[in-house]
């Protein structure tokens, strides 16, 4: 009785979890995601997942670096803890200076290595179901590295109220005509002489695809498959 009780609980959870690559686009679950462009960026084309306004000062103008998270060498990734308290966007991606139809061919085209965590704000969205982080900004940091093998050190920005926010809005009709997962928030420079920069419009601004769910959600859908056969068995 006691091993059917635990069987039909854990084969309850392992139904729900090995269905969630076919849940709602709407649906936040914790594991692994990719991340790719978002097809509403001011600055496309190219498309981009993310964009760091003068990240170097290249010409006289107003320089725009973008990055392409579906180019084939790019591999972009979030991931969500099991307590969603935890959001960390990873990876590697193609991108440049954004000429506004394409990357220019100079020293600053190639891979860029990404890494930014947020621990400290995240949580839900009052009334709705995405996930946020909340002011005071400048509290969750990060780098990128380029091409050059400079690595510049990034912090969290907050406009409206948060600084990051990952979901479909509260209307569950997506962020900027994308109906899906998006992410998209904003960041500071971290100067090397500690001086904090939000140079506009420096941010994410990528949709999600779910990859994988946590290590424990994948062992427990493990388990409900060995107890599901074993009962078979009986």
């Amino acid at each position: 009785m006691q091993l059917r009780s635990i069987g039909t609980a854990a084969l309850a959870a392992g139904a729900i979890i090995l269905s969630a690559g076919q849940a709602t686009a709407a649906a936040i679950l914790p594991g692994l995601y990719r991340l790719h462009n978002h097809p509403d960026g001011n600055q496309r084309p190219p498309l981009y997942g993310a964009r760091f306004d003068e990240l170097y000062n290249a010409t006289g103008g107003h320089d725009v670096f973008t990055l392409d998270f579906d180019h084939i060498q790019s591999a972009m990734y979030m991931t969500i803890n099991a307590a969603q308290t935890e959001i960390r966007i990873f990876g590697q991606s193609v991108g440049g200076r954004d000429t506004g139809t394409t990357y220019a061919a100079d020293s600053y085209l190639g891979l860029y290595q990404v890494d930014f965590t947020y621990t400290l704000g995240v949580g839900p969205v009052v009334g709705d179901d995405d996930l946020q982080v909340v002011e005071p900004d400048m509290r969750n940091s990060g780098s990128i590295v380029t091409p050059l093998g400079d690595s510049i050190g990034l912090t969290d920005k907050a406009m409206g109220g948060y600084s990051f926010r990952f979901g479909d809005e509260n209307n569950d009709a997506g962020h900027r005509g994308f109906n899906g997962l998006s992410g998209w928030g904003w960041m500071n420079y971290v100067t090397a002489d500690g001086v904090l920069a939000h140079i506009e419009s420096t941010d994410w601004l990528f949709t999600a695809t779910y990859e994988i769910p946590t290590p424990g959600a994948a062992a427990l859908a493990g388990v409900s498959g060995l107890l599901c056969l074993r009962r078979r068995r009986r």
